[in-house]
């Protein structure tokens, strides 16, 4: 099974992760996961020579983190990040309406 990541995804989950993290009903032994992937990436012990299985590791820690937390929690996070993102079209419009005075 293979997946691909888009720089935008990658981003995405890194933010989400940061938001879980921050959320204190997510319990904190599941925040160990990308603790310890974080921990991991600064020792300078490797269990391979080469970024190749810190990347690994830092996106299973936290594809694993998303994956376990409460799906209703990762829900209103991933909303809010995306809500985020899209642009509000009537700002948009306004600016317009501004502009052509």
């Amino acid at each position: 099974m293979s997946h691909k990541y888009s720089l935008g995804d990658i981003v995405f989950k890194v933010r989400l992760t940061i938001r879980l993290l921050m959320d204190k009903r997510v319990a904190f032994y599941l925040k160990l996961i990308p603790i310890a992937a974080l921990v991991y990436l600064v020792v300078p012990f490797d269990l391979v020579i080469g970024p190749i299985d810190d990347t690994v590791l830092i996106i299973g820690a936290v594809q694993l983190f998303i994956s376990i937390c409460p799906a209703e929690i990762v829900d209103e996070h991933s909303r809010f990040l995306r809500k985020r993102k899209e642009p509000d079209s009537s700002k948009q419009i306004k600016l317009l309406d501004d502009h052509s005075k």
